[in-house]
């Protein structure tokens, strides 16, 4: 994987001399960040629309060392995240390409796809598309491929992935969102509530989630 000189920001906690604190995924001003436009020439750190001079920085402490990355936003690597994907659930990887193709077509709607990147290396990731292979059409749409890899699990990084996604998906217009799985009671630590039983299209019954915005 090529290194991720947009997105190797990570989520920090920033104190400046002034007693302001401010966290967030954090980008450092240099070539590769192009903050030349926001008219910003010395070393700086921006964190959503602030611009944070180096010289008033009291402190930095990570929060969290990975970052999530929308699949819309990093087509250069929409090969291996549909490799990835495929070879967690077994799902043919012609479907995941398809599904990644229209997600890189646009900023927002459904299909969208979303990975964990630490250190240049996918630990997580799912996505969120119209139907997840199951009978009741009308709740949709689906946060689905929900997995973290082994040697990353409990450490916070499936809930954090998940936050993300869910107010990605409310800015978007999708304040309700759905998930189909067997798992009992792990989604419901991240404000996911138990729905209703559904049959999948395998003839299966699974158990359906919603989360609301707010």
């Amino acid at each position: 994987m090529e290194d991720l000189k947009r997105y190797d920001n990570t989520t920090v906690r920033i104190r400046t001399t002034f007693g302001e604190v401010i966290e967030g995924a954090c980008e450092w001003n240099d070539k590769e960040y192009c903050l030349a436009e926001w008219g910003i020439d010395d070393d700086c750190l921006r964190i959503r629309d602030y611009m944070i001079a180096a010289e008033i920085i009291e402190s930095v402490e990570l929060l969290r060392p990975e970052a999530i990355i929308p699949v819309r936003d990093w087509p250069e690597a929409k090969e291996e995240i549909a490799e990835w994907f495929a070879s967690k659930w077994g799902v043919p990887l012609e479907a995941y390409r398809e599904s990644i193709r229209e997600c890189l077509g646009q900023e927002e709607g459904v299909p969208q796809w979303y990975v964990v990147v630490r250190k240049n290396r996918i630990i997580a990731g799912c996505g969120v598309i119209e139907n997840d292979f199951h009978a009741r059409k009308d709740l949709t749409p689906n946060v689905c491929a929900v997995y973290t890899e082994e040697d990353c699990r409990c450490q916070g990084v499936a809930g954090f992935l998940l936050n993300f996604v869910c107010e990605d998906m409310a800015q978007m217009g999708y304040e309700t969102l759905y998930l189909l799985t067997d798992h009992v009671g792990f989604y419901e630590r991240y404000g996911w509530e138990f729905f209703c039983m559904v049959g999948s299209d395998d003839g299966s019954e699974s158990r359906m989630y919603v989360h609301r915005a707010g």
